[in-house]
């Protein structure tokens, strides 16, 4: 009884901080900061509606649900008779189920994912592949994963071989990660010539995993070398049934150089089809690296002419790791080897931008999986 009155103040509280406070900002900030209604169009081939038509439809998000929808551009809302507004899921509607289903629950498997040490034991423990972690670092000291013991920096540089990504224990979005090469105790990081004491400088106040770098499938890399080129698929644990289905994912692709492939960075999404892997006709980059784009930039490679291999297996895959793992949704970051895919990380706080510019709106999935 305490438990529902305690909700029902909270409801209440919610409402009326939204109502009160929340909505007319965003109107206010929508009229004298209007971003939203003059932002970048994606479809400049396309009519697209009058700026009027445009803030009125963000006036009608702002009433709903209490913001200003930032990924209408990017979805082509503003597009006259292209795509239906109320096929779109809104993100905060989003958010807060998806925070609901995976988080609502004391003990779950959210610190798996988030760790990407954990996440490496776990995923050996039950047989799918994922890149080998040699060292964990904190505050100087080196732990050698699998024997059990310390070692510094120089020793390690002069004692290992080879190609490692050195990547923030909690870290999102490709922000701190670099690729590290030791060549006979000579080092490079992200292909520069380097020294110790710049390692030692990267290295300071934030605890790194280091992982040996994973030789992608030829065809992977030949989008663009430099980056592992991951997807990003989405697995979801229906609650009517309680199996697991795949939701519209995609296809994240490095540019220019980068040793990464998030859109943060200037990678570029793209779609594809479930069933054969084939590419869509377009990827999307964020809007200061581009926009829409159908071939990429830097290989010269068409999307529509690329299928992704090994798709059967990676889909087969992540519903087997995802059915050890009691969470409702999972956000797969798999990379493809020679073998087959590698699964670099899982996150259960994935996003639904990516999915939704680059396919379809996930109104009809949100419904059907998100829900009894």
């Amino acid at each position: 009884m305490l438990n529902k009155l305690c909700n029902l103040v909270n409801g209440l509280i919610y409402i009326a901080v939204t109502n009160l406070y929340s909505k007319p900002k965003a109107i206010l900030k929508l009229l004298f900061h209007p971003t939203a209604i003059y932002g970048v169009n994606y479809y400049p081939e396309k009519e697209e509606k009058s700026k009027f038509h445009i803030l009125w439809d963000q006036c009608v998000n702002i009433f709903r649900y209490g913001y200003v929808d930032e990924f209408y551009y990017l979805y082509g809302l503003n597009i006259k008779n292209f795509r239906k507004k109320e096929d779109y899921l809104v993100y905060g509607e989003f958010m807060r189920r998806r925070d609901k289903l995976n988080l609502s629950t004391h003990h779950n498997s959210s610190c798996i994912l988030r760790n990407k040490l954990y996440f490496g034991v776990f995923a050996a423990a039950f047989g799918v592949d994922t890149p080998e972690n040699i060292a964990y670092i904190r505050n100087g000291d080196i732990l050698l994963l699998g024997k059990g013991e310390h070692t510094s920096i120089e020793l390690f540089i002069s004692t290992y071989e080879g190609t490692f990504f050195c990547k923030p224990m909690d870290g999102e979005c490709g922000m701190g990660v670099f690729k590290l090469e030791i060549n006979s105790g000579c080092l490079k990081i992200n292909n520069d010539n380097s020294d110790i004491s710049t390692l030692i400088k990267m290295l300071d106040g934030v605890d790194f995993l280091i992982q040996r770098c994973i030789t992608q499938h030829s065809v992977l890399s030949k989008l663009h070398p430099s980056s592992i080129n991951s997807m990003r698929l989405v697995t979801v644990r229906s609650l009517k049934d309680n199996k697991i289905y795949v939701l519209p994912s995609i296809l994240r692709i490095g540019t220019n150089g980068s040793i990464v492939d998030n859109t943060s960075q200037g990678g570029v999404a793209v779609g594809f089809n479930l069933t054969t892997g084939r590419l869509n006709e377009y990827g999307l980059q964020k809007p200061q690296f581009g926009l829409r784009i159908d071939t990429h930039p830097n290989s010269k490679i068409k999307f529509a002419d690329y299928t992704i291999p090994f798709i059967k297996e990676t889909i087969e895959q992540a519903k087997y790791f995802h059915s050890f793992l009691n969470l409702h949704s999972i956000g797969w970051d798999v990379a493809i080897g020679e073998n087959g895919p590698i699964f670099i990380e899982g996150n259960d706080n994935w996003e639904i931008n990516g999915p939704q510019s680059c396919n379809c709106g996930l109104v009809k999935y949100f419904k059907e999986y998100f829900y009894r």
